[in-house]
């Protein structure tokens, strides 16, 4: 999908607990394929989700998986190789090789070096997802908190394109631990765990099939005549009924992207952080750099209430060196004009701090630059593409989302008006 191509977000329906027919489709595409999706227009509501009779069903384990972005797929690392995603026995078992050929000398377990062993291949697949190879393995967790740290610990990133939603995937655990039909979708629970990581973040994984993704070996298995239950066999003749059957097995919930910080300070409350999740050196310095941007960033807020600067008076900003990389093409009164125009935008009671407004006005002004010698009313397409941008830029810095198509459409008439 182009990088401006609006993704169809209406037709995904938004969770609705009395009735999980209406609440999942099927939009058989190349982010989603055949999972089942649903969403929620805010982190807020994901608790109200859980409590849900489909996440209660009795005697069924669920286990899950955030992704910071929406269009991540549930792609192993050793996937990657190819274009259909999928995991190729051969380079499956040459990476295995090549990994415990490796470690030779760096481990103390020597139990790992028996490779007639597959319990033991399957501990040392684990032991080198920590330490980052290339496996055939998916985390997961169950709880589904812990998802959500991983759906929101990071924040966006202004040079990717757009991420309205993050996302969180759901697996039924029970039904894939059935050897009987899923011997070729595994779950691991791998007996080691000197870091001390899977505990404290309640992980285990999926060792993905070969020659398929998960889900489309998960349906293969579903719609098989062999199966028990019917009731997803039954449902491909009734296009409505099969996303909420599906749904039961596999399915991914889109999560409104905002208030990502709110969002970790609730997980926190809940002891679900970086120190928490990562009892090592790496997870407290995490904890500890967020804390200290949040204790910065309080200090500022207490400054700037005791200054009380004028509301109304705009000053042309200032460019730190360290944030911004100055342009000659980007003139000081067309940021102090756009800083204006947001300004202008927002609503009476929604107040944005000046530094923000001018790092927004000043990446508005630098997209701004390449559309100067546009003339919209012949081309069109190009003003569907700086609109989309600017919603892009505005998401990312999070300017108050209920004014952000004000703030596009004021913006643009500015452009059009010669104003940059």
């Amino acid at each position: 999908m182009d990088q401006y191509q609006q993704y169809d977000w209406d037709r995904i329906p938004v969770w609705n607990k009395d009735s999980l027919k209406d609440s999942f489709i099927l939009m058989n595409d190349q982010i989603n394929g055949r999972i089942p999706v649903t969403k929620l227009e805010h982190w807020n509501q994901f608790t109200s989700f859980l409590e849900s009779e489909f996440c209660n069903r009795k005697r069924v384990d669920l286990v899950f998986r955030g992704h910071r972005r929406y269009d991540w797929g549930l792609t192993p690392t050793l996937a990657r190789f190819n274009k259909e995603n999928i995991i190729v026995e051969e380079l499956a078992e040459e990476q295995l090789k090549f990994f415990r050929k490796a470690i030779r000398g760096r481990i103390s377990d020597h139990s790992l070096f028996n490779s007639d062993d597959k319990r033991e291949d399957d501990e040392l697949w684990a032991i080198g997802q920590h330490y980052g190879l290339k496996t055939p393995l998916l985390d997961w967790t169950y709880s589904p908190y812990v998802a959500l740290f991983f759906a929101f610990s990071k924040a966006n990133e202004t040079e990717e394109k757009d991420n309205p939603y993050r996302a969180i995937y759901i697996l039924n655990k029970t039904a894939i631990s059935d050897e009987n039909y899923f011997s070729e979708i595994r779950v691991l629970e791998p007996r080691k765990d000197d870091h001390g990581r899977l505990v404290n973040q309640a992980g285990l994984f999926t060792f993905s099939p070969y020659n398929a993704t998960i889900e489309n070996k998960l349906i293969e298995v579903l719609g098989s005549e062999e199966y028990p239950d019917a009731k997803f066999r039954n449902a491909s003749q009734d296009a409505e009924e099969e996303p909420s059957i599906l749904a039961e097995y596999i399915c991914k919930v889109f999560i409104k992207n905002e208030q990502q910080k709110e969002c970790l300070r609730f997980l926190r409350r809940m002891n679900v952080h970086h120190a928490s999740l990562f009892p090592d050196l790496i997870g407290a310095a995490d904890y500890s750099n967020i804390l200290i941007e949040e204790w910065e960033q309080h200090r500022q807020d207490k400054q700037a209430v005791l200054l009380k600067p004028e509301p109304i008076v705009i000053a042309p900003p200032s460019i730190h060196a360290e944030i911004f990389v100055p342009s000659p093409t980007i003139e000081s009164q067309d940021i102090t004009s756009i800083v204006k125009v947001l300004h202008g935008a927002l609503s009476q009671d929604e107040v944005v701090e000046k530094d923000s407004l001018d790092k927004i006005a000043y990446e508005i002004a630098k997209t701004l630059t390449d559309y100067k010698e546009v003339d919209f009313e012949e081309r069109g397409d190009l003003a569907l593409e700086l609109k989309a941008k600017l919603k892009i830029i505005l998401r990312k810095l999070e300017y108050p989302e209920n004014n952000r198509e004000s703030a596009v459409y004021n913006i643009f008439d500015f452009v059009v008006k010669g104003g940059v």
